[in-house]
């Protein structure tokens, strides 16, 4: 059986991280992989290639909307009716098109996997407005295609799917997947990387993972922070990722005169060692699908403070505190104060397993779904 997984493909991408972890931890004999990178890069084509897939590349959407879409149609043309299963993976369907053509060129099985609970990427309000006009129209067109329906969490499967589509229950919530004996707390790494990041013992460090943009919301990080320091002035902050709002990160940590007290580590692959180094995890994020940030620092025994917007699954209540985007920096900073007492750090295994949560239970739920359906 041939499969084509259609996705960005980009290093940074939450998304192209569940394909390589997910669909790339398949060992199904039976299973025959491709990749569509519609984003228009090659920077994950060794990679793919690593695994023994065959890679492609078309376009981006937001490049030239026409030429995508042209060579989405010349792609689907010449290759759909090899693949038995076609494998979206979106954000949102603004951009419906590609589905279209591949539902009519192949005869196989069409899946989309909703990875989101509104666009990934900024803009202005208006392109917005233009986007949401788009997605509700995508909705329809999609939906009469008879996809196989499937999301990282219920909020995206309600952001991805029609009314009827959630009514009827005709979809199926496979959470974000992750390999948790790679989150195992150890105390010697921990004291390694805060000597390597010049945190002290009696200092509270703070972190943020992520693709420094608007949706992630590190510039009120930032400000959250200055306000924790008002009561735990000890207090330090690193935050992982590279993105387009990096500048004015920079600047806004100058502003704020945070300079001693951010560290900035640009985009590294080995995010784990820095989790050993942390004590908690603030994520004021605007939306997410399912973070799988949320899910290892969990694993890791990190406290998190993420906001009650976002997608959180089902959470250790023990360790993770939502607080609404509504409350005001201070009162955010009163919460995470407050709850940032001593605590025994420990791994939680078992107890993301009994929830799901490890890579070989999405890995075997989508290939499933590949050879069988939904049930």
């Amino acid at each position: 059986m041939r499969v084509l997984v259609v996705g960005d493909f980009l290093k940074s991408s939450g998304m192209t991280n569940y394909i390589f972890n997910v669909i790339g931890n398949i060992s199904s004999s039976d299973l025959k992989f491709e990749a569509l990178a519609v984003s228009g890069s090659e920077e994950c084509k060794e990679r793919v290639e690593n695994l023994g897939w065959k890679f492609h590349v078309i376009a981006p959407a937001n490049g030239s909307l026409i030429k995508h879409n042209l060579q989405a149609f010349s792609f689907f043309k010449k290759n759909a009716s090899k693949y038995d299963v076609i494998h979206f993976n979106e954000t949102a369907l603004w951009n419906f098109l590609p589905i279209v053509f591949a539902n009519y060129f192949c005869s196989g099985k069409i899946v989309i996997n909703s990875h989101n609970t509104y666009f990934a990427s900024d803009g202005k309000w208006i392109v917005f407005k233009v986007l949401e006009v788009l997605h509700a129209i995508g909705k329809k067109v999609v939906s009469k295609t008879r996809p196989i329906n499937i999301a990282v969490s219920e909020e995206a499967a309600t952001w991805m799917f029609e009314k009827k589509t959630i009514r009827l229950n005709n979809y199926k919530v496979i959470s974000n997947g992750i390999d948790l004996k790679e989150f195992t707390f150890n105390q010697k790494s921990r004291s390694v990387y805060r000597k390597k990041l010049k945190v002290k013992d009696d200092e509270i460090l703070f972190g943020n993972v992520g693709i420094l943009n608007q949706r992630k919301n590190q510039l009120r990080l930032l400000d959250i922070f200055k306000d924790i320091l008002s009561k735990t002035p000890s207090a330090r902050l690193v935050l992982i990722g590279d993105g387009p709002l990096l500048n004015k990160i920079q600047d806004k940590i100058i502003e704020l005169d945070l300079s001693e007290k951010v560290i900035m580590t640009g985009k590294i692959s080995n995010v784990r060692d820095y989790y050993q180094a942390m004590d908690a995890l603030v994520m004021p994020s605007y939306n997410e699908g399912l973070s799988t940030v949320l899910l290892e620092a969990q694993t890791i025994g990190l406290k998190i403070f993420p906001s009650k917007e976002m997608p959180l699954g089902n959470y250790l209540d023990s360790l993770v505190f939502p607080i609404s985007l509504k409350k005001s920096n201070k009162e955010w900073a009163t919460v995470i104060n407050d709850k940032m007492g001593s605590y025994r750090r420990t791994s939680h295994l078992e107890a993301m397993k009994k929830r799901n949560y490890d890579l070989s239970s999405a890995s075997e739920c989508i290939s499933e779904i590949y050879l069988g359906g939904i049930n």
